[in-house]
This record gives C-alpha cells, sequence and structure tokens, in this order.
C-alpha cells in the first residue's frame, strides 16, 4: 500500500471520530504530498538527473570573462534535496548563489548575486537541455540567459545579456 494511500484511508477513518479537526487534518494532508507532487514528475527525467550529477562537487577556475576582468571563481555544489543543488562563490565584489531544483518536471535556476547591495534573485527556466549543455532563460529581466556546459572534469557557465557574452566562467573538478 502506498505511503499517499494509507494517509487517505487515516484521514477517512479519523473524519468519522473527529469532524472538528478536518481543517487540521487536511492542513497536514497537503503539507505531506506537496513535496512529492512537485518532485513526482522530476523522478524519470533522466536530463535533470545527470545534469545534478555532473554538477555536484567541488570546483575550482576562474570567471575568464567579467565586466571588471578575470577573477577567481571556486565554488562546492550540494544537494540539500532530491532535485534541488546548491552553491554559493565568493569571485570579490559579491558572493554569488547558484541554487538549481526541478519542479513539477521543469529544471530552474535561482540566481542571487550580491553585487551593489543587491538581495533579489532571478528566476531562470530551462528552455533546452541537451547531454552538453542547459540553457536557461529569465522572464524579468527578458534579456538574461545563461548557459551551462557541465562536464565529468571540466564545466562552463556563460551569462548573456541581449545574446550577448557578460561573464564566461571555466571551472575544473577540484581533486581531493
Amino acid at each position: 500500500m502506498t505511503k499517499i494511500k494509507r494517509y487517505q484511508i487515516t484521514i477517512v477513518s479519523n473524519i468519522r471520530e473527529n469532524c472538528d479537526l478536518i481543517p487540521l487534518i487536511s492542513l497536514v494532508l497537503i503539507l505531506q504530498i506537496a513535496p512529492f507532487s512537485a518532485w513526482s514528475d522530476c523522478d524519470e527525467d533522466s536530463d535533470v538527473q545527470t545534469f545534478f550529477d555532473r554538477l555536484s562537487g567541488t570546483w575550482q577556475g576562474e570567471a575568464v570573462t567579467t565586466p571588471v576582468g578575470p577573477l577567481p571563481y571556486d565554488i562546492s555544489f550540494k544537494r540539500r534535496e532530491p532535485f534541488w543543488i546548491y552553491g554559493q562563490a565568493m569571485p570579490g565584489a559579491a558572493v554569488h548563489h547558484w541554487g538549481f531544483y526541478c519542479e513539477h518536471g521543469e529544471l530552474w535556476l535561482r540566481f542571487l548575486t550580491t553585487f551593489r547591495g543587491n538581495r533579489d534573485p532571478v528566476l531562470l527556466q530551462a528552455i533546452s537541455i541537451t547531454d552538453t549543455q542547459t540553457l536557461f532563460k529569465a522572464k524579468t529581466p527578458a534579456f538574461l540567459q545563461v548557459k551551462i556546459r557541465p562536464g565529468q572534469t571540466h564545466s562552463s557557465f556563460e551569462v548573456m545579456h541581449h545574446g550577448e557574452r557578460h561573464v564566461l566562467i571555466e571551472l575544473k573538478r577540484a581533486t581531493e
């Protein structure tokens, strides 16, 4: 018997005995099922799983192209949930937060740079996933795209504004 069916049977039997607890029981059921339903479409998506597997771990490298010149760029990506991976880099004048997650079968990037005191993350949706590259596009600002090329030993992140390269980050997997 599945976990959801057990909850349904338990709730039905409790409703008969405790009608005044219906709102509380409903809330508990929603909280138990919500993460499952958000990630259930992601379980079968091998492209997302491959993306997370390739990106996981510690990387060392450089932001070779930036508006202020080359900067060191070391980052470690760790899984926080089955379909959520997070990494943080400190290239100098800002902290960069990279959060990738899958929800309802869609891969998303939540990116935050603290440059100039910024505290507003940008949400980008994967619009193309291949074996070699994933392309993310923001709705706001619409000119922003990020290409991620994750590999076993080398990866690159390319941030584009209006279709032109703004930042290029080249990474090598760190040796333990």
